[in-house]
Order: structure tokens, then C-alpha cells, then sequence
């Protein structure tokens, strides 16, 4: 195939952005063009976007698609598309990391020192370019005026969007104009997705209810002003009970929480996100674990939450679902959280389990490191919590943890109390994982003998190390980057760990060939091996005074 080729296939892309066939035609173009990675991130998002929580392959996706973003935002930035008007799309390394199915995820309009209807129609024709250039049908609008809204939801070349975010201060009457114009606008009726950063109150949820979206999937409202009332308003509308994915994240009132969990069932939704709300109470979980509200959830997040107290025991006890990745990072759980989770009926369904940042007890983090239920388990983050030497040795021996493909452990000082260099070599030797991709380490004390168990070749799945802060050696580090088994990582995390000369090797690009991140802030790196390293640019984190070679 020739450019022009692949320029028809990109104008195909474009016309029809809702087809993934052009988009797959176009990545087997692209892998028979030499740009092997650019057709697999493609693929791996037009998976991705079709997979839900529950598919057995979003694990592998996910990993897959964050290794992919890295490589290609080091090797292969993306073009830097401009239009008018105050429109703009990320491009550049930013192209990968703001993406969807392979292209720019939204485009992004802010209102600061654009004033008027003047700079509507401005938008809505700087809108209609970018639909002629790129498949993206997601427009993310940045503090207008409530007479601008007005003035923009009058534009017919809204119909083209599929997923729409509004961001304001709006409050009171105007919070609830707001979301009165949105659920009126007839140009917005093909929408998949919808968040409104804008606090409306019962009277908004009201008029919310009342809008024909016979597509839309996901729904992500400001939550602090809805009271059960507005929740029981949206809850009786056919499009509010057909989402997929519902977020009410950050300030949900408990009483309202309480009002959902009571709510007709939601037969379709598969990720719900109470995130950032410490106003859930333990009454509202104990209704959630006796709900069956909630028949096809398989995705929970009530991350930077409260879950101290009775909380989490009850959540562990809920049974009208199947959980397959939950999230409960820096939530406060308390003692006795580790066999709550083990014993949760929904135990062996998980894939990803967050217990970041919990201050777990060691005797916690054992019981879940020795949990035999954690078969299906893929992802596994205990980052920030006082795990102790039972739990690491739980970890190397427990069969049911042996498909792992991500696993953080990494902490702070107060987190190592009872950990040394040894009890990290007795886990690196015994620890089996063939799966693994990513691990990390950092703040721990793993030391340089343990250090040297990573060239291992049973570690030789590894795409992603951190080792931040681990008290390792030039001459542990020297080997880990000569290993052949760590010859495909494509992130290497060396921060803190007062190194001169053992990453020297790094500045040969045939070393570590497929590396995009390599991370040495904070270490004394001697100036001649600096001035080695500059030379590859994926390698960050060098001392000051050492200057790259013109």
C-alpha cells in the first residue's frame, strides 16, 4: 500500500468514526508499514473500548494498552492538529495518552477570555473542521457563560457529538438552567455520554429525567446538591436505568446514596464510581450488601473514601452481583478488612483489586496474600500499606496468585517496620509468576542481593519495574540492565537509590531496545556516564551539570 492508501483509509475513519473496520484496515496498513506499534495500539483500543469489566482479556488489554502508550509517546509522537476559534486537541506524546480507539479521545474548548455568541459560532465552526479531520466525537467545554450554553446548544453541528462534558461553577437557578438546556437540546439526542461538572439541584435532576437519550451509556453528574428527591427523579427516566456506567463521584450525599441503592434494578450497568465520598454511611452499605439494584455490576470503585468502621465488612458481604475489579485505595479499612475481603462472595470473580494507601495491618495483608479464592486475580496494588515479612512470604507462595500480571507493593518508610533486605530475597527467589508485566517495588528495602534476582529469567515477562528508593548498588544495577530476561522492558524506575555508574550501559540503544522510560532522579550520577546517558532520550532525571554533548 502507498500514502495515499493510508490516506484513504484515515478519510474513511473519519466518516464513519462509530466503525471500527476502517480503523483495523488501517492499523494491518500501518504493521506492513513498519509501524508495528501504532497497528497494535490500535487494535488493543478498538478491543478495549468493546470489552467490558467482566471479559476475561481486560486485564491484558489494559496492560497491553499502557505499555503501548509509553513506547509510542517516547518513540513515535503523534501530529499536533490546530483549528480556530479556541479549539484544541492534545498531540505530540499526549496524542497516546489522551486516546480512544486510536485516535484523540475528546476535544477540548475553554471559555477564558472568549466572550459572547460570537465565540459560539466561532466554536461550532471550528467544530465542523475538526469533524472533517479527525474521527473524535467528544467535545469537553471549559467555563462559558449560561448565555453562551444557550447560544452553543443552538448549534446544529452539535448532532455530530456523541459525548459531551461541561465544566462550570454554575450553582443554584443556574446550575439548574443548565442542565434544563442540555436535556432540551435536540441536537445532543444521539449521546453516549454525558458529564455535567455543574451543581444542579432537584430541579435539574428533574428536567434531566425528562430528556429523550435513547443511547446514552455512561453518566457523570456533580453530586453535591442532589438530594434523594432528584436521585428518585432521575431514577424513574428509561435512559437514567439503561446506563452502563454511572459516576457520582465526590461529595454524593449518604441519604441520596441510599436513594440510588433502593432504586428499580439497573439491568445494564457494569461500573458504578463513588469515589472521594466520605458521606456514605455504614446504614447506606448495609443496604447496598441486601440490594439487588445492581444485577450486572462488575466494576466498583469508592476509592479516597470512607470505609472504616463496619463498612467494608458489609461491602465484602454484598451478594447480588459479581465484582470483577474493585477499587478501594485510601479508604481507611480497618482491622479484620483482609478476611472480610477474602470471604466476600465475590471473591473469586475479582481480576483487579486497589487496597492502596489503607495503612493495612500486617496481619491484614497477609490474610489477603494467603487468600485462596484469588484465582482469577490479575492485577493485585497493596502500594502503601505495612505489609511485613509473613505477608511477602504469603505472597511468593500462594498458587492462587500465580497469574498475576501486575503487582505494586511500593511504600514508605513507615510501611517497611519489620521488613529487611532478607526477607525481599526470600521473596524474589520463591516468587512465580510467569504472567507478571509490571511490578514495583519502590520504598522498599529490597537491597542489591535481592536486586539481582530480578535478571532472573523467570522474571522475563516484565514490562515495567520501579525500583524507586530500594537501596540498590551500581553493581546490582549494572547487572539488572546487562539481564537478557529485562531485555523488553519498556519502564525502568531507578529514582533515589544513590547510583554513579550502574545504569552507564543504558546510554547503548541496543541495550534495553524497547525502553521508553527510564527514570534516574535523585541519584549522583557521575558527570561522564551523564553525558553517556543524554544521549538516549528516554532517559530522565540527570544531574544538572552534566550538559549534553552538541
Amino acid at each position: 500500500m502507498t500514502d495515499p492508501d493510508a490516506d484513504a483509509l484515515f478519510r474513511a475513519i473519519v466518516r464513519h468514526p462509530d466503525d471500527d473496520t476502517a480503523r483495523l484496515v488501517f492499523a494491518d496498513w500501518l504493521q506492513e508499514n513498519g509501524r508495528t506499534e501504532e497497528g497494535e495500539f490500535v487494535r488493543t483500543q478498538c478491543r478495549l473500548a468493546a470489552a467490558e469489566p467482566d471479559d476475561p482479556e481486560y486485564p491484558a488489554l489494559v496492560d497491553r494498552d499502557e505499555e503501548l502508550r509509553l513506547w509510542l509517546s517516547a518513540h513515535a509522537p503523534g501530529p499536533r492538529p490546530t483549528f480556530p476559534g479556541g479549539l484544541s486537541v492534545d498531540g505530540g506524546k499526549l496524542w497516546w495518552w489522551q486516546s480512544h480507539r486510536g485516535f484523540p479521545r475528546f476535544l477540548e474548548f475553554d471559555g477564558y477570555e472568549r466572550y459572547g455568541a460570537k465565540a459560539m459560532r466561532g466554536l461550532s465552526s471550528a467544530l465542523a473542521r475538526a469533524f472533517e479531520a479527525l474521527p473524535t466525537r467528544w467535545l469537553v467545554v471549559r467555563f462559558i457563560s449560561l448565555a453562551q450554553l444557550a447560544a452553543l446548544l443552538k448549534q446544529p453541528v452539535l448532532s455530530g457529538l456523541t459525548q459531551f462534558t461541561l465544566v462550570s461553577g454554575y450553582g443554584g437557578d443556574e446550575a439548574n438552567e443548565v442542565a434544563r438546556l442540555v436535556a432540551n437540546c435536540r441536537h445532543l439526542r444521539n449521546l453516549r455520554g454525558l458529564a455535567l461538572a455543574v451543581e444542579f439541584g432537584d430541579a435539574g435532576a428533574e428536567a434531566l429525567a425528562g430528556a429523550h437519550w435513547g443511547n446514552l451509556e455512561w453518566f457523570s453528574p456533580a453530586c453535591h446538591e442532589m438530594t434523594p428527591a432528584g436521585l428518585r427523579a432521575l431514577a424513574d427516566a428509561d435512559w437514567f436505568r439503561r446506563l452502563r456506567e454511572l459516576t457520582l463521584d465526590d461529595g454524593l450525599p449518604g441519604a441520596t446514596f441510599e436513594a440510588l441503592v433502593r432504586s428499580p434494578a439497573f439491568p445494564r450497568l457494569h461500573t458504578l464510581d463513588v469515589s472521594r465520598n466520605g458521606a456514605l454511611t455504614a446504614t447506606g452499605w448495609e443496604l447496598f450488601a441486601r440490594t439487588r439494584t445492581f444485577p450486572a455490576l462488575a466494576r466498583l470503585r469508592c476509592g479516597e473514601g470512607d470505609m472504616s468502621g463496619d463498612r467494608f465488612p458489609l461491602l465484602a458481604g454484598a451478594a447480588g452481583f459479581d465484582l470483577h475489579a474493585l477499587d478501594v485505595r485510601t479508604c481507611g479499612l480497618g482491622p479484620g478488612s483482609g478476611a472480610a475481603l477474602g470471604s466476600a462472595p465475590w471473591a473469586g470473580s475479582l481480576r483487579a483489586l486497589n487496597l492502596a494507601l489503607n495503612a493495612l495491618e500486617p496481619a491484614d495483608a497477609k490474610a489477603l496474600a494467603a487468600c485462596k479464592r484469588f484465582g482469577n486475580l490479575q492485577h493485585l496494588d497493596l502500594s502503601g500499606n505495612a505489609l511485613g515479612p509473613t505477608c511477602l512470604s504469603a505472597l511468593a507462595s500462594n498458587p492462587a496468585l500465580h497469574g498475576l500480571r501486575s503487582l505494586r507493593l511500593d511504600g514508605r518508610p513507615f510501611d517497611n517496620r519489620g521488613l529487611a533486605p532478607t526477607h525481599f530475597n526470600r521473596f524474589l527467589t520463591k516468587l512465580n509468576m510467569p504472567d507478571l508485566r509490571h511490578l514495583d517495588l519502590s520504598g522498599r528495602p529490597v537491597g542489591a542481593t535481592a536486586a539481582k534476582k530480578l535478571a532472573d529469567p523467570k522474571f522475563s515477562g516484565l514490562r515495567r519495574l520501579a525500583l524507586k528508593g530500594c537501596k540498590l548498588s551500581d553493581t546490582a544495577v549494572a547487572k539488572l540492565v546487562a539481564a537478557p530476561a529485562l531485555c523488553n522492558l519498556i519502564q525502568l524506575e531507578l529514582n533515589d537509590n544513590a547510583l554513579k555508574t550502574g545504569p552507564k550501559e543504558l546510554g547503548d540503544p541496543a541495550v534495553m531496545p524497547n525502553l521508553a522510560s527510564c527514570s534516574l532522579t535523585g541519584n549522583p550520577i557521575s558527570a561522564p556516564v551523564a553525558r553517556k546517558l543524554r544521549l538516549r532520550p528516554v532517559v530522565s532525571g540527570l544531574p544538572k551539570t552534566a550538559k549534553r554533548r552538541s
